[in-house]
């Protein structure tokens, strides 16, 4: 029997994820074997935009948390230590994402004008981005301070994704790939 439990960077778990017997059969290959393995995940429509330019739509795999019924977050899923992430394709295939060739991600199934999720207080940002994109919207200003200015932020970020709200949704930007920053109030 083998039961396999996934960790967040603070020692939290993911979620379960899946008890199965593994019982190897004559003729198939271990790693055939350890693919049957399945985590729990429910799926969020994503359209990604690579460096190149290339555009792909497909799927995250979010795995569900503790308490049943809630899923990771796909900020926090970027976020994680791993170089590569898998993208589920509309036709069943998976392809293996390298996270820093990532420009940004849009999710597509959010409300334009919800709140980012977060206590902190927000800024009104134009970003432009390796390739001359350019997006407006606010961000959660994450910074020990009690005047938090845009500039200290983005000095002291240390994650690989950010979060921006835009009338189209929310679009997950690779820090790395950020060329400016305009402050909008």
């Amino acid at each position: 029997m083998l039961a396999i439990v996934s960790s967040n960077r603070d020692g939290r778990p993911r979620g379960l994820v899946s008890t199965q017997t593994i019982v190897r059969k004559p003729g198939v290959a271990p790693s055939q074997t350890w693919n049957d393995v399945r985590i729990e995940k429910e799926r969020v429509a994503v359209s990604i935009t690579m460096v190149g330019g290339e555009v792909l739509s497909g799927s995250l795999f979010a795995p569900q948390i503790y308490p049943p019924g809630g899923l990771e977050d796909p900020l926090q899923l970027l976020n994680e230590p791993e170089p590569f992430f898998p993208l589920g394709l509309p036709t069943g295939e998976v392809l293996l994402i390298a996270k820093d060739r990532v420009l940004e991600i849009t999710l597509q199934e959010t409300t334009p004008g919800e709140e980012l999720p977060g206590s902190a207080p927000t800024a009104l940002l134009q970003v432009t981005l390796a390739g001359g994109a350019t997006h407006v919207g606010s961000m959660r200003l994450e910074v020990r301070a009690s005047r938090p200015r845009v500039l200290d932020y983005m000095n002291h970020c240390t994650v690989r994704f950010m979060a921006l709200r835009t009338d189209e949704g929310v679009r997950l930007i690779n820090r790395k790939m950020i060329e400016r920053v305009r402050p909008l109030d």
